[in-house]
């Protein structure tokens, strides 16, 4: 059959409110829904476009009452089978079942989880944190630096504060905070590895950053949040560190010959695009959807 779309109340339907980074200016769920709506796709999934992420911030972040959603989740024809896009770290918010019958959704998300609990099916199956290419990256710069990061720290960023800590002072890691965006950038684009810790949700944007602009992503995090794991091995693009070991990167990262730094980067690069850019990840969801 061919997909359906189906219709939902426009107060669901949030155009994006909030840009990150600067050059950002739709997240990835509604320019999944534009590409969608222009293609006939053969499926069994109906696709639910709520725009989550944007309605979320537009109700004080989830703590606003949101029972008009809840109302009409409950509602939803449960003959149907389902499909949504969602980037926002909790995953949906709402019970996306009702005993004793279940609503039947495939869910497609980025966030893997951040403070508020929520069941793990609401979280569903992984896709990266995805934001739009710089467009004056600069992947030909002299990488001169092991490896960096630069972004808040604070008390709610424990894996921040550590790396802080572990390495004030040093000349091949470079930890930094209130740098502006382009120094950010020429931060990374310098940078053999960029130091991705988890943030308020289970990932971090800066894995795909640092794939925009030739780095190698060091994924720290206490919960493992890996984008299309049936798909390919994060292992040949990247390296996953669990928090306990934090001590442990740098003897990691200066054990890694220029070979594999090499093949790292070309990994990256081919990765890259066929599942962390926009175009790419819509495809390979579409791809899913009619398995």
């Amino acid at each position: 059959m061919v997909s359906k779309i189906i219709d939902i109340p426009s107060k669901f339907f949030v155009s994006t409110n909030h840009e990150y980074p600067p050059h950002n200016k739709m997240i990835f769920e509604e320019y999944f829904f534009n590409y969608f709506t222009n293609i006939d796709v053969d499926t069994e999934y109906t696709y639910l476009p709520i725009l989550w992420t944007n309605f979320y911030i537009g109700r004080n972040y989830g703590n606003d009452d949101m029972t008009d959603l809840q109302t009409y989740l409950n509602g939803l024809d449960r003959s149907k089978k389902y499909f949504t896009v969602i980037q926002y770290d909790d995953g949906i918010l709402q019970r996306i079942g009702k005993l004793p019958e279940h609503l039947e959704i495939l869910i497609f998300g980025s966030g893997g989880g951040g403070r508020k609990y929520v069941p793990p099916i609401n979280l569903g199956y992984p896709i990266p944190l995805l934001c739009q290419p710089d467009p004056s990256a600069n992947k030909t710069r002299d990488r001169n630096i092991l490896a960096s990061f630069a972004g808040t720290i604070d008390k709610s960023y424990t894996v921040r504060q550590m790396l802080r800590k572990l390495y004030a002072g040093s000349d091949s890691f470079v930890i930094k905070e209130h740098i502006g965006y382009k120094k950010f950038i020429e931060l990374m684009e310098r940078s053999v590895f960029s130091l991705c810790p988890r943030g308020y949700g289970a990932t971090s944007f800066r894995i795909c950053e640092a794939l925009q602009h030739g780095s190698i992503p060091v994924y720290i995090s206490d919960k493992l949040w890996i984008p299309w794991p049936d798909e390919f091995d994060f292992n040949e693009i990247g390296i996953w560190v669990h928090e306990i070991n934090i001590k442990e990167i740098e003897v990691i990262l200066r054990g890694k010959t220029e070979k594999e730094i090499a093949e790292y980067r070309a990994n990256g690069e081919r990765i890259y695009e066929e599942y962390f850019t926009f175009e790419g990840c819509t495809k390979q969801i579409i791809k899913k959807i009619c398995q």
